[in-house]
């Protein structure tokens, strides 16, 4: 688990935290980006996350190793013929 970086902060009064720098750093944040945050109930953590700015963007090739034996352009080809 060398890949994962873990750090702490210190939540103040108002509930606000401060991101540590090397974090930041790494995450390439800047003020005014937002980040999405889920609670795991099962695993009892927190994952927080960058918003990714065009989702669409952040999706892009996702899943794309399922298509190594055929080309997804030919399988929905295939599929459409079979309706």
């Amino acid at each position: 688990m060398e890949h994962i970086l873990k750090l702490e902060s210190e939540i103040r009064t108002k509930y606000q935290i401060t991101i540590p720098e090397e974090i930041r750093v790494k995450a390439k944040l800047s003020v005014g980006d937002k980040l999405l945050w889920q609670y795991d109930e099962v695993r009892d953590e927190i994952i927080v996350m960058p918003k990714p700015k065009s989702f669409s963007d952040k999706l892009w090739g996702l899943g794309k190793e399922l298509w190594t034996d055929e080309p997804s352009d030919d399988y929905v080809r295939k599929e459409r013929e079979n309706w």
